[in-house]
C-alpha cells in the first residue's frame, strides 16, 4: 500500500515538473514581449528619420506632383453682380516624360525626378464672340516650387508666350466653336505624379526612365510597358468613366525596390510564433532525450536564446541601411544561427549531443528561409503561412507521439 502511494506521488510529481516548466516558457515567452514593442518602436523611430530626410529634399528639391486639369473662363456682369463663364474642355491630352535620379539624405534614397510636361487640347466656345473678353486660363500644379523654367502657353494657335503664374489671362479675337492650348514646362518632383482628368475624352502618356513603377491612381493604364530601360504607360478614359467621380486622376509611383523598414516590420510581426517554435523545440528536446545526453534548460537560458533571436532584428534593419535587404537578411539569420548553435553544444548540451544542435540549426535555417519567402510572396502569404503552420503542428505531435505526459521517464 505504502509503496502504491509513494508511486503515485512520483508519478504526479513527474507530470506537476513538466506542467510548471512549461507554464515558465510561457511566462518567458511574455517577459520577451516587451523587447520586441521596443523592436517596434526602433523600427518606427527609423522610419521617422526617413522620412524627415524625404521631406526636407522636397523642400529643396519638389514634392510629389499633381497637374489638375486645365480649365477656362471669363466674368460676366449679370445685373449688379459677376458671375464667372467656364469653357468646358473637348479633347484633352497629356504626355510626361520623367527623367529620374537618386538623391542621398544621410542614410537615406530618395527617387526624385524631373519632368517635361506638355498640356493640350480644346476649349469649347459656347458663347459666340469673345473679342471683348478677359480670358483666364489656369493650370494648378500641386506643389508650384517645383518649376525649372517658366512655362509657356499657347492660345489659339497665336505664338507661345511665357506666364510668371499658373494661371493668364489675356484677350482673344475668336468666335470659333473650339479654342485650341498647348501649355508646355518643365517640373520637379519626387516619389509620385499624377495628371488630373476631366475632358469629354482625355488621353495621358506618362514615360521615364525607371524601371520599378507602380501605376495607380483612378484608372489603370489601357497600354504599358517596363523593362530594364525604364517605362511608358497610356491611358484613354472618356469622360462617361469620370462622371460622377470627383477628382480623378492617374499616375506613377516611382517604388524602391525594397522598403526596408516596412519589410522589417513585417518581419517582426513573426516574431512571437519563431520563439515559440524554438522554445517549444527545447522542451520536447528536455522531455524526451536521453538524460546522458540531456540537462534541464533554466528559465534564464530560454531569456538568453530569446533575446539572440531578437536582436536578429536589430541587426536586420541597421545592416539594411547599408547593404540590399536580402544580404543583410542573410547575414543576419546566420549570425543568429551559428550564435544560438554554438550555445547549444556547448552550454545547453555540454558537447553530449551535437545531434541535437544540428537539428536546432536546421529548424531555424529552415524557419528564416520559410519567413524570407512569406516576405516575398505577398500575394500569397496567408495561404502559404497557413500550411506551413499546418505542416510545423503535424510535426509537433508526431514528434511528441509516445510522450508521456504524466512520467518523465
Amino acid at each position: 500500500m505504502n509503496n502504491t502511494t509513494e508511486t503515485n506521488t512520483n508519478f504526479k510529481q513527474s507530470g506537476n515538473n513538466i506542467t510548471a516548466k512549461f507554464w515558465t516558457i510561457l511566462l518567458t515567452l511574455l517577459v520577451l514581449l516587451i523587447p520586441m514593442a521596443f523592436l517596434f518602436g526602433i523600427i518606427s523611430e527609423r522610419e521617422e528619420y526617413k522620412n524627415e530626410a524625404v521631406q526636407t529634399v522636397a523642400s529643396s528639391w519638389g514634392n510629389e506632383q499633381k497637374f489638375d486639369i486645365p480649365y477656362m473662363y471669363f466674368e460676366q456682369k449679370v445685373k449688379d453682380n459677376s458671375e464667372c463663364k467656364y469653357l468646358p474642355m473637348q479633347d484633352y491630352s497629356a504626355v510626361v516624360n520623367l527623367t529620374t535620379e537618386i538623391r542621398k539624405k544621410g542614410l537615406f534614397k530618395v527617387p526624385v525626378y524631373t519632368a517635361n510636361v506638355i498640356l493640350k487640347g480644346h476649349f469649347t466656345n459656347q458663347y459666340g464672340n469673345l473679342s471683348d473678353k478677359q480670358l483666364t486660363t489656369v493650370f494648378r500644379v500641386s506643389d508650384s516650387t517645383g518649376f525649372i523654367e517658366e512655362p509657356l502657353i499657347t492660345l489659339n494657335n497665336n505664338k507661345p508666350v511665357p506666364v510668371q503664374d499658373t494661371q493668364y489671362t489675356t484677350t482673344l479675337k475668336t468666335s470659333e466653336a473650339s479654342i485650341p492650348f498647348e501649355i508646355s514646362y518643365k517640373i520637379r518632383g519626387l516619389n509620385n505624379i499624377y495628371v488630373g482628368l476631366g475632358g469629354q475624352n482625355n488621353k495621358i502618356k506618362i514615360s521615364g526612365n525607371w524601371k520599378d513603377p507602380s501605376f495607380d491612381g483612378s484608372f489603370l493604364p489601357s497600354i504599358r510597358q517596363v523593362n530594364n530601360d525604364g517605362f511608358s504607360a497610356e491611358w484613354s478614359v472618356p469622360q462617361i468613366a469620370i462622371s460622377g467621380i470627383d477628382k480623378t486622376k492617374v499616375g506613377v509611383s516611382l517604388l524602391m525596390p525594397v522598403d526596408n523598414y516596412r519589410m522589417a516590420i513585417r518581419c517582426l510581426k513573426y516574431a512571437f510564433l519563431f520563439l515559440a517554435l524554438t522554445f517549444l523545440s527545447y522542451f520536447i528536446f528536455e522531455i524526451t532525450a536521453k538524460k546522458e545526453k540531456t540537462r534541464q534548460i533554466h528559465p534564464l537560458q530560454y531569456l538568453m536564446l530569446g533575446g539572440a533571436m531578437l536582436i536578429f532584428y536589430l541587426l536586420l534593419v541597421s545592416m539594411s541601411e547599408f547593404l540590399p535587404f536580402i544580404t543583410a537578411y542573410v547575414i543576419s539569420a546566420l549570425m543568429i544561427i551559428i550564435l544560438i548553435g554554438i550555445y547549444t553544444f556547448f552550454v545547453i548540451t555540454k558537447r553530449q549531443n551535437p545531434v541535437f544542435t544540428l537539428v536546432i540549426s536546421v529548424l531555424m535555417l529552415f524557419l528564416y528561409a520559410f519567413l524570407y519567402i512569406l516576405l516575398s510572396l505577398q500575394d500569397f502569404a496567408l495561404l502559404l503561412g497557413s500550411v506551413g503552420l499546418f505542416v510545423i503542428i503535424a510535426g509537433i505531435m508526431y514528434v511528441t507521439r509516445n510522450v508521456d505526459w504524466y512520467n518523465e521517464n
